[in-house]
């Protein structure tokens, strides 16, 4: 169970799964190399898991439902918005990911596509849900990152981010999927400064406390 410590207040074109990586990070290709081998094992471990009271959140600030979830992983949050009526686009780096994720969610839209660089038009979405995705972005990468969910987003659009709390990166073995990943980790003064200067204004920031982790959670809205 998190434990909530309140913070800071206050044109569609053609797309080849192949040029991804090219402009990546080393970092990032092997956190996608590591991900096609897992994506089994890693839905078994992850898409029970319902992350009730802040989807729950981010509905109570969407104004529609075009919705985009920026790295959906193997579905398990595009499912829960499909269900609760959403027109939903999952979208992924990772094209085994994706493959289980359209299995596991038949009902669901997917694409295999880097979330730095969409080919969705502006203003396509009434809200982004990037949950545990940004944590594998590098700070000098973030800001690009921020202003592309901008750019996909309608007028007043809400995003949902969720990061590991902290300052650095730190590569971790999980004895789950017995592979290397490595992780940023970002406080909440450095996210509210990129998002601000990425257009954005922070609704609700807080960091929860889980077992294992700290997490950084932001709702913010288009500005």
């Amino acid at each position: 169970m998190f434990q909530r410590k309140e913070g800071l207040n206050s044109k569609e074109k053609p797309f080849k799964y192949p040029c991804i990586l090219i402009f990546m990070e080393d970092k990032i290709k092997e956190a996608v190399k590591v991900y096609n081998k897992i994506a089994s094992i890693y839905s078994e471990h992850n898409f029970p898991k319902l992350m009730q009271f802040q989807l729950t959140k981010f509905q109570s600030f969407l104004k529609g439902k075009r919705l985009l979830d920026a790295g959906c992983g193997v579905g398990r949050d595009v499912d829960y918005f499909v269900e609760d009526g959403y027109d939903i686009i999952g979208i992924d780096v990772s094209k085994k990911m994706i493959e289980e994720a359209k299995k596991l969610v038949p009902k669901g839209n997917f694409k295999v596509m880097d979330f730095r660089k969409m080919s969705f038009k502006d203003n396509s979405f009434d809200g982004v849900w990037c949950m545990a995705s940004l944590y594998h972005v590098a700070p000098k990468e973030m800001p690009k990152v921020l202003k592309e969910f901008h750019r996909v987003l309608d007028e007043k659009g809400v995003l949902y981010l969720a990061v590991y709390e902290g300052t650095g990166k730190k590569e971790v073995d999980d004895p789950n999927y017995k592979e290397k990943r490595t992780f940023y980790y970002y406080n909440q003064e450095k996210m509210q400064e990129y998002l601000e200067d990425a257009g954005f204004s922070i609704i609700r920031s807080e960091v929860n406390d889980t077992e294992e982790h700290k997490w950084l959670e932001v709702y913010a809205r288009k500005s």
